[in-house]
């Protein structure tokens, strides 16, 4: 029911569709071991409770006798009974069959299917213990006595509790079966045997009942063997109670007319099968709704947190880089004019006058600048792009391990499209090539045409003086073209600076756009863990509405064992051993 190696949507599929083929599976297990004619009525509980005691004692009563009389009841070993028994009886116009099932406290593995068959089986419950308090429950999360009879007899109609009390001498008859300390632990306060099996089976459970078994048996079994084992015990109870005495102090008379009329009616009976259909179907559906959860639902929402936590700190990360490629825009085109300015001043100060000597001069700085200016932008434009793509790792790394840290790549799906996501985020990046740096050693010569005309006005500065003034100094001449230069790289300046924002600018637009797509990738992820819990919601829906319809689910049921029972005869079931079957 993983889909490690799809998207979520498939995984979600997969999921669903497994889970109605194990529906299928358990509906036609269930459905084959159904009786929709005569009901059955379990005797279920501990090893050594007397459960097969009392199903003697009761054949006695109801005149059903088998041919070995006593040969059931346990000899005081573990698992004695590990085969599920039954016994057709009936008594006073009623059909009915008792069921002994193996004790739920034995070697379990042994007899685990057979308990499950039996409890499938049965239309009614009596849980027998010997113990008139309650059965223990399990510590610190694991399974005790007391819930794994509510696991197992959940999908029951009626459930009693029958407090077998274990008698083996005359000595223990008495005016009363049980004491008071015995019915303050049956049926008195929250910690009772009575409270205890309603909270683990709610209404199903109906109350208790108190006998003694072997009692009952021993003044019923008139046809004993005088080898049979019990034979000397049952003239030691006789002769010192008799049997009538016995057995109305038993109790079990009152629990025969109980057992005679808890009997299911026919319409009874289909509920009964019913909600062990409708109850199965719950439990697949339950079992595909905390699946899903795990799988889609709890990553998405633990994914949908830390994208909250992680969107305003890629803003942050795409802000520091916009401020970074600004201050690069700067950094280039005060370099680029301090270079000019220095050779062009240290020309001036070696007395260049001429025209072609300054324009030469200009010409080789202006060469020397465009030809460094490329590798240097590419180099720092280098070092923010990878700073920038540092810090949005960083930040997608720590997403992962709050993710981690709760849990959700316990999930295969998200584990899978979370990594790819990343995976996808952090080769997504600028790939810088030198070609903004090239551009802007071009844009470098766009500009400088202003510093070649800056080179004719300052050649034509230096004629009209020489012609005007030659008694001015040297010094004085350097100064008006020094003067006359950096007012014109003053307005180069503004020019260079925009054509660098307007290549770099380039570089800010994809950086933004390659951190804020994490979210994006990230975001896409919890959608599709979304839509694949929706898909997992509606087929558990499906399942629910499949439970609630009896018709459907019955007709459903027989499918599935139909379809699995396939060409064998010996599987066959006719449909009209649910003849009965009305709907509610």
């Amino acid at each position: 029911m993983k889909g490690a190696c799809s998207g979520p949507i498939d995984a979600a599929a997969s999921m669903v569709a497994a889970a109605r083929f194990h529906l299928d599976e358990r509906l036609a297990d269930v459905w084959r071991h159904l009786d929709w004619e005569d009901p059955t009525v379990a005797f279920y509980g501990e090893t050594n409770a007397g459960k097969s005691t009392l199903i003697e004692a009761l054949l006695l009563l109801f005149r059903c006798p088998g041919e070995d009389m006593g040969r059931s009841i346990g000899d005081g070993t573990p698992d004695f009974t590990r085969e599920a028994a039954c016994y057709r009886c009936e008594y006073d116009g009623t059909r009915f069959h008792l069921l002994d099932v193996p004790g739920i406290e034995g070697d379990e593995a042994k007899v685990a299917v057979e308990v499950e068959k039996a409890v499938r089986r049965a239309h009614t419950v009596f849980f027998v213990t010997a113990d008139a308090r309650p059965p223990q429950g399990g510590d610190a999360g694991k399974t005790g006595t007391l819930e794994k009879i509510g696991q197992q007899l959940r999908p029951q109609a009626k459930v009693w509790a029958v407090y077998n009390k274990k008698l083996q001498s005359p000595r223990q008859v008495g005016a009363s079966l049980t004491n008071a300390g015995e019915m303050g632990s049956l049926a008195v306060g929250p910690n009772s045997l009575d409270c205890k099996m309603r909270e683990a089976l709610g209404n199903q459970y109906q109350g208790h009942v108190a006998l003694s078994a072997l009692p009952a048996f021993l003044a019923l079994a008139t046809d004993l063997p005088l080898d049979d084992r019990f034979a000397a015990k049952r003239d030691k109870f006789i002769r010192e109670i008799g049997a009538a005495e016995l057995l109305r102090f038993s109790g079990l008379e009152a629990f025969g007319s109980l057992l005679t009329r808890a009997v299911p009616a026919p319409d009874e009976i289909v509920r009964a099968n019913l909600r062990k259909l409708a109850l199965l179907v719950d439990e697949v559906a339950d079992e595909l709704e905390r699946l899903g959860g795990a799988e889609f639902a709890a990553p998405a929402s633990a994914l949908a947190e830390r994208l909250t936590a992680l969107a305003p700190e890629l803003e942050m990360i795409a802000d520091d880089a916009a401020r970074a490629v600004n201050r690069l825009t700067d950094e280039v085109t005060d370099e680029a004019i301090k270079t000019i300015k220095e050779r062009m001043l240290a020309a001036i100060e070696k007395g260049i006058a001429a025209d072609d000597e300054l324009k030469s001069a200009l010409e080789a700085v202006l060469a020397e600048v465009r030809t460094r200016l490329p590798d240097t932008v590419d180099r720092r434009v280098k070092a923010t792009v990878q700073r920038t793509h540092a810090s949005r790792d960083e930040a997608l790394f720590l997403v992962k391990k709050h993710l981690r840290d709760a849990d959700a790549f316990s999930s295969p799906s998200f584990a899978v499209s979370f990594s790819h996501a990343v995976n996808v985020a952090t080769r997504s990046g600028v790939k810088w090539d030198g070609l903004t740096g090239a551009a802007i050693g071009g844009a470098l010569a766009i500009a400088s045409g202003g510093v070649l005309a800056v080179a004719a006005g300052l050649t034509a500065l230096v004629s009209g003086i020489r012609s005007v003034m030659n008694w001015f100094s040297g010094d004085y001449r350097k100064s008006q073209l020094k003067a006359s230069l950096n007012k014109e790289l003053d307005a180069i300046r503004v020019k260079l600076r925009a054509n660098v924002a307007s290549h770099l600018t380039i570089i800010d637009g994809d950086l933004r756009r390659h951190v804020i797509e994490s979210m994006e990738l990230l975001g896409t992820v919890e959608q599709k863990l979304r839509d694949a819990d929706r898909f997992v919601g509606k087929g558990v829906l499906d399942l629910r509405q499949l439970a609630s319809d009896n018709e459907f689910l019955r007709c459903q049921a027989e499918t599935a064992f139909d379809t699995r029972r396939g060409a064998d005869p010996h599987h066959s079931r006719s449909i009209d051993r649910s003849a009965s079957f009305v709907r509610f």
